[in-house]
């Protein structure tokens, strides 16, 4: 792996967390929000002997939120399929439609 910092190439080994008997768990952030966890204390990892950056890679992570990308308000319409509209009868129907259920016309 190349860093990003420097380009320097890393070198790959075992990333261990230490600090006792206080560690619960290791956590991904999106801002505030709690999105990922994993309670692996020992794990692969890099290092960058160039800028000294450390990276662990946690495996089996359990997700307990979501990035602001997939969260959604309770009121978003994120289930309505657009329309269209039967050129035959007038009818108003989703998009998804193969066939006008009210004049059987083929789209």
């Amino acid at each position: 792996m190349i860093c990003g910092i420097c380009g320097s190439r890393m070198k790959i080994g075992r990333f261990r967390i230490m600090g006792g008997k206080t560690f619960t768990s290791v956590g991904w952030f999106d801002g505030d929000q709690l999105v990922c966890e994993s309670n692996d204390q020992e794990t692969s990892g890099f290092y960058c002997e160039g800028c000294g950056i450390m990276m662990g890679v946690f495996f089996r992570g359990k997700q307990v939120g979501f990035t602001d990308k997939y969260r959604q308000d309770l009121d978003d319409n994120i289930d309505t399929l657009p329309k269209k509209t039967c050129p035959d009868c007038g009818a108003v129907l989703d998009v998804d439609y193969p066939r006008c259920p009210e004049c059987g016309y083929l789209f």
